[in-house]
């Protein structure tokens, strides 16, 4: 029998149990990649948490990408891999975390966990509010900010939160947040006045730095306007004393002085002895231009015995405006007794040298006045002004700022800075000034819609448009004429009795063809002011400028 077949197969066989044995024995196949995070199954979280996931593997990670909820939040492309997750924006409770790796092939490998959301939002709105307030107040801002945003996950509807998180935001330097907020502030409390104090903050903060700042200051300057309108509102139609004397002070303050002299003639009758009430009326008198009545308001206190530094300060003022120099003096002297630390006095005194161009003095009695707490706009304009007649431009960009900060409304700035481009744009090369100065005047006027000054500006701007077309041998448009004479009849509407309007005048006329009646206008701002103003023919460009950087912007008072 042969039997080699039969031991061929028994051999056969065997071979294959081996190799089916040793298969059986391979180790499992290595995975594509290892991926490890710094949170556990079950890991309850809270504020902003730092995801840091580790992927071991031996290919190329491409990218980790992290989903919450099924929801991409976070695609990281380096090490380490990283995910700053907000809870606060989040529902409170169980959430699911995904991270996934993907590899090169787009090979992709996925972990996958459960942790629980808790800020503690169950302990209220008002618990929060009250750990933000020890945070800020501790100067911990940060942990301000998140409490903040916690006690409005509880309640939305917390005004005085949204408020909070925005001091705070802005305390670490974190401004598109906080401009975001204030916007949500707006949205949610139309009659905030928080949030439109706010906006006008953040729209002069971008400003500063913005090709289109103009765009960014008429931003500030409607917000200050709905401040002021929610601040008469609050005060409505009350006839208490200091209802009264605060909304004279609001209505002053958008430039509408005359329209408060009725009310505040009555209150001084009834309050014949208020030293204030007495100061508030003398100024209102001042920023009507009547100074007349502003000297017999402020003699009226010293007859009743109620004057104080306010009432002489305002006093030698109005009197050394009109000329009257020895009452000026004498006025200047009696606050000094009373006061020899006095701002008004200084403020005063700074008001009256910007006549004859005294800019180191203006800047010298401004700089001593805000030394001694003055913080009005009013006296950082006067700075302002000292630094540009000075050419300090550096300071003089930083000094309008300041002014404007203060108060948006203050078209005096305005006006001051277009008197500024008007006079670069004279220079060959950049007539292009001329148009820049033009929307700086206008922008003034949005300020103070009835601002004279303002409105010479727009006409001098066309005025001076072709003033330098006949220089540069061409001639000026007929639409450039009218403009002028169009913009100069409004200014003279809303004054005309005083000698820099009439200079400004004298300078248009003579642009548009009307030589004569330019004369006269000259002639008349001579008679008005004989000791500034001592010529019979228009003046020339910047001998205009001098007269009305000198004589526009006074008087210029802080209010009582």
């Amino acid at each position: 029998m042969d039997m080699s077949k039969p031991l061929w197969r028994i051999g056969a066989v065997l071979v294959m149990f081996g190799v089916v044995y040793a298969l059986a024995q391979k180790p499992p196949a290595k995975p594509l990649a290892t991926i490890s995070v710094n949170l556990k199954e079950g890991e309850t979280i809270s504020g902003t948490t730092k995801v840091v996931a580790t992927v071991q593997s031996d290919k190329m990670v491409l990218r980790v990408e992290f989903s919450v909820d099924d929801v991409l939040r976070e695609v990281d492309e380096s090490t380490p891999y990283e995910f700053e997750w907000d809870t606060i924006t989040d529902a409170e409770g169980e959430r699911r975390l995904k991270i996934v790796a993907i590899l090169e092939g787009n090979q992709t490998v996925v972990k996958e966990l459960k942790v629980k959301i808790d800020n503690g939002v169950d302990k209220g709105a008002q618990f929060h509010y009250q750990q933000a307030r020890e945070a800020f107040a501790n100067g911990k801002f940060k942990e301000a900010i998140q409490s903040a945003r916690i006690a409005l996950k509880a309640d939305s509807s917390l005004k005085e939160a949204r408020i909070l998180l925005i001091q705070a935001l802005l305390r670490t330097g974190r401004t598109q947040e906080a401009d975001d907020a204030v916007e949500d502030l707006v949205r949610l409390f139309p009659d905030s006045l928080e949030g439109y104090e706010f906006r006008v903050a953040a729209s002069l903060r971008r400003a500063r730095t913005a090709r289109n700042e103009r765009e960014l200051i008429r931003e500030a300057i409607n917000a200050r306007r709905k401040v002021y309108e929610l601040r008469l509102k609050a005060i409505g139609e009350s006839q208490a004393p200091e209802a009264i004397a605060q909304r004279a002070l609001l209505m002053i303050a958008q430039g509408h002085a005359e329209s408060t002299l009725s009310d505040l003639i009555a209150l001084t009758q009834r309050e014949d002895r208020n030293t204030r009430y007495l100061n508030i009326l003398a100024y209102a008198y001042l920023c009507a231009g009547r100074l007349r009545d502003t000297v017999v308001m402020a003699q009226t206190a010293v007859r009743r015995g109620v004057a104080d530094d306010y009432t002489y300060a305002i006093r030698g003022l109005a009197s050394g405006i009109l000329g009257d120099e020895r009452d000026s003096e004498l006025a200047f002297a009696e606050a000094e007794k009373l006061n020899k630390e006095s701002k008004f006095l200084l403020a005063a005194r700074a008001s009256l040298a910007m006549l004859d161009r005294r800019a180191v003095s203006v800047g010298r009695w401004a700089a001593q006045a805000q030394d001694l707490s003055d913080n009005s706009p009013q006296v950082a304009f006067m700075r302002y002004w000292s630094y540009t007649l000075n050419r300090e431009f550096d300071r003089a960009r930083d000094a309008f700022w300041r002014t404007v900060e203060l108060e948006p409304l203050m078209a005096e700035a305005y006006t001051l800075r277009g008197l500024q481009n008007l006079a670069g744009g004279l220079q060959p090369g950049d007539e292009q000034l001329l148009e820049v100065a033009r929307g700086w005047f206008e922008l003034a006027l949005e300020a103070r819609p009835n601002y004279a000054p303002a409105q010479l500006g727009i006409a001098l701007s066309y005025a001076c448009e072709a003033y330098v077309a006949r220089r540069d041998g061409q001639k000026p448009s007929e639409e450039t004429l009218k403009n002028a004479e169009d913009a100069l009849n409004k200014a003279l509407a809303l004054t005309r009795d005083t000698a820099w309007m009439q200079a400004g005048a004298s300078f248009v006329l003579d642009q548009v063809g009307k030589g004569r009646e330019a004369d006269r206008a000259i002639q008349l701002a001579s008679q008005l002011d004989r000791k500034r103003i001592n010529t019979v023919r228009p003046p020339d460009p910047p001998r205009l400028f001098e007269i009305l950087q000198a004589l526009m912007f006074t008087p210029l008072m802080p209010p009582p």
